[in-house]
């Protein structure tokens, strides 16, 4: 599969960039995650559990298009979000298999985490929703997805996820 980087058209006539017909948007993490910075409680919640279902849809559909595209090989298509997140600026992505058969996904540097800032809570939902999405396809069934902890809480140099298929619950 040819690197995603190489893939994207930067068509500048229209003001898009594309791979095949996904459109991608070139944003400050910052300033994506200022928006959320500026509201308060329960509406900050809302807005990134609404953030991480918009990824969960819209990013499934990406991934579903990478699932195809390596064969519908579960282990392909980990290679190619952990490469393909990194080029889009999600993060340096780690994915481990446990012994219960769940994934334990390490990311480091996450846009979200640092472009929010300080937090009590962990703050990844976009991650959380790709993960949702992407577990589903691999396991064949709907997953459970958590963030562990989240380097904006101060005590963590990364942020830690677990996936679960719901049948191992």
């Amino acid at each position: 599969m040819t690197e995603f980087k190489d893939r994207l058209m930067w068509d500048a006539e229209h003001g898009q960039i594309l791979d095949a017909d996904r459109r991608y948007l070139m944003l400050r993490a910052d300033v994506l995650m200022g928006l959320f910075r500026r509201l308060e409680e329960p509406a900050r919640g809302q807005a990134l559990r609404a953030l991480g279902e918009a990824v969960m849809e819209q990013g499934g559909q990406s991934a579903r298009a990478y699932w195809e595209a390596c064969g519908r090989r579960p282990q392909a298509l980990l290679a190619s979000i952990v490469d393909i997140s990194a080029q889009l600026g999600w993060g340096a992505w780690r994915i481990e298999h446990l012994p219960d058969a769940s994934l334990r996904v390490q990311v480091r540097n996450s846009p979200f985490a640092k472009g929010f800032g300080a937090h009590d809570e962990p703050l990844c939902r976009p991650i959380v929703g790709m993960l949702t999405a992407v577990g589903a396809l691999i396991y064949d069934q709907e997953v459970r997805v958590q963030e562990r902890h989240c380097c904006a809480q101060g005590s963590h140099a990364d942020c830690l996820f677990t996936v679960t298929p719901r049948a191992n619950e």
